[in-house]
């Protein structure tokens, strides 16, 4: 591990890597589509200002299984001139964490709690084209991040010369590795797990 000696105080280390507890909601990016959800203790992620969202709790009541709720939503957004792309339900696993994946699923720890929507609107600013396959592994990857982020599992770092200078430092990283390609030459074979959370005494 690359440290600086300061006077008074032992090693430390040139590199601090830290949970950045101060980083903005990735759904405050631009995302495929609208990750909605109506949970008791939790915010919907892209929150209650949206037509979709009432919509979405318009329509539950009536609904008899997901399958029905995802027509009647798309059913109603089309009487106000909406076009839907596609509709995915969402589940949350809570169990220390919290995991949100695309799909339904059951158990003492799941909860069937919304849908990702998909507009024609959204879709073209950003993918732009209706693939299947694509729109899925976008959807994917959005709710890994965001799940890491209401985990508080995103990072940042700090950087120091060897006096002990604040050099450089970011926030807003969702891999750890990530950070690697903002770091010098010098650090390209380190194990940056090392510098996490580091405290001193």
């Amino acid at each position: 591990m690359k440290t600086f000696q300061e006077v008074k105080t032992l090693n430390r280390p040139r590199l601090v890597i830290e949970y950045d507890t101060d980083s903005q909601s990735p759904r405050e990016n631009d995302n495929i589509g609208f990750f909605l959800t109506d949970e008791r203790n939790y915010n919907s992620p892209d929150g209650k200002d949206n037509r979709l969202y009432d919509l979405m709790n318009e329509t539950a009541d009536e609904a008899e299984n997901t399958a029905d709720h995802i027509e009647r939503i798309k059913g109603a957004a089309k009487e106000e001139g909406m076009k839907i792309v596609a509709i995915y339900p969402v589940y949350r696993y809570e169990h220390g964490g919290v995991a949100y994946r695309r799909g339904s699923a059951k158990g003492f720890d799941y909860s069937n709690c919304g849908f990702y929507i998909i507009t024609d609107e959204t879709l073209k600013n950003t993918i732009g084209k209706n693939d299947k396959k694509l729109i899925e592994n976008g959807i994917d990857a959005e709710l890994k991040e965001y799940t890491q982020w209401a985990n508080g599992e995103v990072y940042r770092f700090t950087l120091y010369d060897e006096s002990g200078e604040e050099i450089d430092g970011c926030g807003g990283f969702y891999d750890i590795e990530d950070i690697r390609g903002e770091l010098p030459e010098e650090w390209k074979d380190e194990n940056l797990d090392e510098y996490l959370n580091y405290k001193e005494d």
